[in-house]
């Protein structure tokens, strides 16, 4: 989902173990032009609020009856300090709502673009894929012979154990 798909809810989690309804927002936009950034982001939590307060998430998610809503903003791109201050601002107005917020930055595409500007991004992302692969040993390791018993069965790749109950004769 985008920021710009201001009509659609991002996303719903319910965290049924602490009883609480993540309703999540998706911002994948630069900071470039910061007054429709926020006009956008305005609108996006406006219409979170509506669909809450018109019973359109009961509706749909009947068993969360009574759980907090949360709503969760995911920013892609760091923001700039006016957009921290602005994004405070809307945390404020969001609580005296009577909902609690979340706020997360996941800077993944900041990543990639660095990747993307240095020549030979392609045999770097293999050089550090293949590090991974050898630090977190996933090379796949040869299954060790079992000796064959009568009382092991192999069921595919996995050996179960057969008990027998011995049964006396001529009582």
């Amino acid at each position: 989902m985008s920021l710009l798909d201001v009509d659609t809810i991002d996303y719903v989690g319910v965290n049924i173990l602490f009883k609480r309804v993540y309703v999540g927002i998706f911002d994948d936009l630069d900071w470039d032009e910061e007054a429709a950034h926020f006009a956008l982001l305005t609108k996006k939590i406006d219409r979170y609020t509506q669909y809450v307060r018109s019973g359109q998430l009961l509706t749909a998610y009947p068993q969360v009856r009574g759980y907090p809503v949360i709503i969760e903003y995911v920013a892609m791109r760091p923001m700039t300090r006016s957009a921290e201050a602005f994004w405070k601002t809307r945390e404020t107005i969001i609580r005296a709502v009577g909902f609690d917020v979340r706020c997360r930055t996941v800077d993944v595409r900041h990543a990639l673009a660095a990747d993307a500007e240095v020549d030979g991004a392609d045999v770097a992302a293999d050089a550090r894929l293949e590090s991974v692969v050898n630090a977190l040993d996933l090379a796949t390791r040869p299954v060790p012979e079992e000796k064959h018993r009568e009382d092991i069965v192999h069921a595919g790749r996995r050996a179960v154990l057969v008990i027998r109950k011995k049964t006396s004769t001529g009582r």
